[in-house]
């Protein structure tokens, strides 16, 4: 928490303070969850494993990375950045960006989650196992928030705050090797493509009331925003 205080917001090394290297995360990588939201998704994935193998009943964890695409909501200010970003946008509002921006994170596409679980559902080969689910591309914040700002032909301003909030993960991107080498999973919709389908849909939809500031405020007041 100091080192992000004082505008740090990297992971570093405990011994010799370089900073990290990214690496794509696999499905074996240490699991530390932060929030409640985190131990929950884990203690589902290990009940969902362990019933499967006691009752006989073929079971599969899916580890979704973040999703976005038609169809989700524009109202609920905990549903994604993009959602966030597109209703603070159309209604005329800046951005606020966390940190400094350049904060990593694996948009994947609707119609490729739900191709990635057809395929868990329907190959015997998924049984009883973990698979990541994402583009397995690297995209930062910054590259969110300007590409949908020149979408929606935007008139506000994009502010890199260096706020923060506690538990959130610096950078995170899936590897897909044993979704691929397993299930021959491969995403077909790259981020720019996906985003301006997600803009076109959006463009369609009733304006949304931006709830982003009363989120910010809930955050505020439990003591997860600095």
């Amino acid at each position: 928490e100091k080192d992000l205080l004082n505008g740090y917001f990297d992971p570093k090394c405990p011994f010799c303070k370089e900073i990290l290297e990214l690496k794509p995360t696999d499905e074996t990588s240490s699991i530390q969850p932060l929030s409640i939201y985190g131990i929950t998704k884990h203690q589902q994935e290990k009940m969902i494993l362990l019933m499967g193998k006691v009752l006989n009943i073929p079971s599969v964890v899916l580890r979704y990375q973040n999703v976005y695409g038609p169809g989700q909501s524009l109202t609920n200010p905990y549903t994604g950045v993009l959602s966030i970003f597109s209703t603070r946008l159309l209604n005329g509002n800046d951005l606020d960006i966390y940190e400094d921006g350049e904060g990593i994170r694996d948009f994947v596409y609707i119609d490729d989650v739900v191709n990635a679980t057809i395929m868990a559902l329907e190959k015997s080969e998924a049984n009883n196992k973990v698979f990541n689910v994402g583009s397995g591309h690297p995209t930062s914040i910054n590259k969110v928030a300007n590409t949908l700002y020149d979408l929606y032909d935007s008139k506000g301003d994009i502010n890199i705050s260096g706020k923060f909030r506690l538990g959130d993960i610096r950078h995170n991107y899936a590897d897909l090797k044993k979704i691929s080498e397993t299930l021959g999973f491969s995403p077909k919709i790259d981020f720019k493509t996906g985003v301006q389908r997600f803009v076109n849909w959006v463009k369609t939809q009733k304006l949304p009331e931006d709830k982003y500031e009363k989120s910010i405020n809930q955050l505020k007041t439990k003591g997860l925003m600095k």
